[in-house]
């Protein structure tokens, strides 16, 4: 795996060669700034497989240029791993919302980063990548029900702040500190009827919907220490880490109100109505090796518990009428 690294400290430049040489990860390039960085990635032959950046650096720092490598064809699904003098949650949480997958705290750990760096390979080697799709420039007379991807398919929603892939997610949960555990909650919001509207609508429809309910929650939620991921099936995973959440029983009501403002219009035109439904937030497993399949599977439970009280009481009402 061709690694590049980018930090501003000399120290640093000759050190991580020289570790990951003990960790089987040989081929290792580096660069002092951001400019030099994007510089050697353009005459590169071929991409590099995976990237550490630094997240403090003078003239240009680890964030911007994550997110100007992102804007790279050939780097769109390269794996960005972020490299940080302390857990600072705002900053690691900007990291990730400009495309980072991952986080270095140092001073490393040689063992803490083989694993790491073994986790973004196994990215580098999975066929299924998360189709990137941005609902303002889709076509507008596409086929209902014919899609490029699955109902259950994770899709990564371009233009939507705060919005990662799936794997990030869940790297950055589970390496939260035991501080931030404490503060961090964590929530699923269901899309109602996504099957009608993965059979019925067409792929911008689609993928307008999951782009709405985002941009809702980013709204209503309305803290920098939030981050989601749309994880398929019409459900949207997100944490929050922060002392003052939200006030959870108003959420849903709120983003309902706020995806009525939006006044989403299908490709002919006409109103389209998306629903939601929240599940209660839960604090994170404790337990790190379980904790991101543990916490997401109950979130998930409880989102859906949710929809199926409120698809039940529809359906009593319809009855008594």
């Amino acid at each position: 795996m061709r690694i590049l690294a980018v930090d501003d400290n000399p120290f640093i430049l000759d050190f991580l060669p020289a570790i990951l040489q003990k960790t089987d990860f040989r081929d290792v390039s580096v660069a002092a700034s951001g400019p030099q960085a994007l510089d050697i990635l353009a005459e590169a032959e071929a991409p590099f497989d995976c990237l550490l950046l630094d997240i403090e650096m003078p003239e240009m720092d680890g964030i911007t240029l994550c997110r100007r490598i992102r804007s790279l064809d050939a780097y769109h699904d390269t794996p960005i791993l972020m490299l940080t003098l302390k857990s600072d949650p705002v900053s690691i949480e900007q990291a990730f919302a400009a495309g980072a997958n991952d986080y270095l705290t140092k001073p490393f750990e040689i063992k803490e980063m083989a694993t790491r760096l073994r986790v973004a390979k196994r990215m580098t080697e999975t066929s299924d990548k998360a189709p990137r799709l941005n609902p303002n420039t889709m076509t507008r007379n596409g086929l209902p029900g014919i899609h490029k991807f699955g109902l259950e398919d994770p899709v990564y929603v371009l233009g939507v702040n705060q919005l990662v892939l799936p794997f990030s997610l869940g790297n950055y949960l589970s390496q939260l500190s035991r501080s931030n555990l404490k503060i961090c909650q964590a929530f699923a919001v269901k899309i109602d009827d996504i099957d009608a509207l993965y059979r019925n609508g067409t792929s911008r429809e689609f993928v307008s919907a999951i782009a709405a309910a985002a941009q809702a929650i980013a709204e209503v939620v309305d803290r920098t220490q939030l981050l989601m991921a749309y994880a398929g099936d019409g459900t949207i995973l997100g944490i929050v880490t922060e002392e003052h959440p939200p006030v959870w029983h108003e959420l849903e009501d709120g983003l309902q109100s706020a995806l009525d403002n939006m006044d989403l219009r299908d490709d002919d035109g006409r109103q389209m109505k998306v629903t939601l439904s929240v599940g209660r937030p839960v604090h994170p497993s404790a337990n790190k090796t379980q904790r991101v399949k543990f916490t997401f599977d109950r979130v998930v439970r409880l989102a859906e518990a949710r929809q199926a009280t409120k698809f039940k009481a529809n359906e009593n009402e319809v009855r008594s009428l």
